[in-house]
């Protein structure tokens, strides 16, 4: 279990500390920003809200987000980063190095007794499987090949192994995340009001959310923003449909249980699927995008470098840790998760964590009309002072 060195009054277990030995208080106009002070001084983040009928809601921002201000400011004063751009020539051979290693995993292990057969899933199938989500990942920012086409298609070949077509969908909704990070009906990422209101706080529900969350992420966007169907999209379902199909032809059923199995396994009570929460849980108020500087990132390729990520997603994952290593003092000053393990546990316990626990933002016309009313407002109030 993770020890945590923040206030134990605050949350009873919590793997998110800061590295250095002052840690920064917030300043949200700053856009994470931060100044130095004592750990005590962290506001934690409470999505508990008197003033909504619920009690609870997100924690709702009318700033920018803070990757592309902090963007421009590192490239100004480092403009060297800008040399870490572009594709990753191994992850290509990495992923077909797993694709490979699960494709004979589901044949070795058809015949094996269940509980051979389910610890293999877990040590080996779940983490082979999230590596390869996170490596789709990387190829929807066209990181593992020059042309984009090909790093579709690349992704097409990657998914074989997770026995349900995702690739196809998965790079506009990533890239909506990106470009419009917690903004309200485009970032489905962040659970959406009506599944947020039924896993609230509560720990059973948050315990069967985790069971069960790459279903969510999977189902979410498409109540969103469905998709039209695409060539892409076609292709990625002929060709996994293919390759199931072939498993269990020549093999037997179990071939596709065990990939299923890992796929679903990989992400609940899994230690990989501690990044899934632990890239955007508000923890800390004001905060919502945090690093993991831990060993599981070489299983998966260094999606726990997620400031860094957002910061600057031209750069592929090997490349990371150096954008940390040149403007290490606006990334060292910054709260980090320390453990995937311990936040899956502190989600689930910690009665101040739950589905609504994000930041979320209107899009830019509903700030502009929010602003428009709230100077209205204040114009209002002026005028009725100097009548009195």
């Amino acid at each position: 279990m993770c020890k945590s060195e923040l206030n134990a009054s605050a949350l009873e277990v919590n793997p998110f500390k800061d590295d250095d030995s002052n840690v920064p208080s917030l300043s949200k106009s700053e856009s994470e920003s931060l100044s130095s002070s004592s750990l005590n001084e962290w506001e934690y983040a409470d999505n508990y809200n008197v003033q909504d009928e619920t009690g609870l809601d997100y924690s709702w921002d009318y700033s920018e987000e803070p990757h592309r201000s902090r963007r421009m400011e590192i490239l100004k004063k480092y403009p060297q980063v800008q040399k870490l751009f572009g594709y990753e020539w191994k992850t290509k051979y990495m992923v077909g190095g797993t694709v490979l290693l699960q494709t004979y995993l589901s044949i070795a292990m058809r015949d094996s007794s269940w509980p051979l057969f389910l610890l293999v899933i877990y040590v080996v199938g779940a983490t082979a499987n999230h590596s390869i989500f996170l490596a789709i990942h990387e190829w929807s920012h066209d990181l593992g090949f020059k042309k984009p086409l090909h790093n579709k298609i690349g992704s097409v070949f990657a998914n074989l192994p997770i026995g349900i077509p995702y690739s196809g969908s998965f790079k506009p909704y990533h890239m909506d995340h990106h470009r419009a990070q917690g903004v309200d009906g485009m970032d489905t990422d962040i659970p959406h009001p009506f599944e947020a209101n039924i896993v609230r706080n509560r720990t059973v529900l948050k315990a069967l959310f985790m069971l069960t969350q790459l279903a969510f992420y999977a189902l979410r966007p498409s109540f969103i923003k469905p998709l039209a169907p695409n060539k892409i999209i076609a292709f990625n379902l002929v060709v996994q449909l293919t390759y199931d199909f072939t498993l269990v032809y020549f093999f037997g059923p179990n071939t596709l249980l065990y990939l299923i199995l890992s796929t679903i396994i990989c992400g609940g009570f899994h230690p990989t699927a501690g990044h899934f929460l632990s890239e955007h849980l508000e923890v800390v108020r004001g905060i919502e995008t945090y690093s993991y500087y831990g060993r599981f990132n070489y299983v998966t390729y260094n999606v726990g470098y997620h400031n860094e990520h957002h910061d600057f997603p031209k750069v592929p994952w090997s490349r990371l840790p150096t954008v940390k290593l040149i403007a290490a003092e606006y990334y060292d000053t910054l709260p980090v998760c320390e453990c995937w393990i311990g936040i899956i546990w502190d989600y689930v316990t910690n009665p101040k964590l739950g589905a609504y626990s994000r930041v979320k933002r209107m899009p830019k016309e509903h700030q502009l009309q929010q602003l428009n009313k709230s100077v209205a407002a204040a114009a209002s109030a002026e005028s009725d002072k100097k009548l009195r």
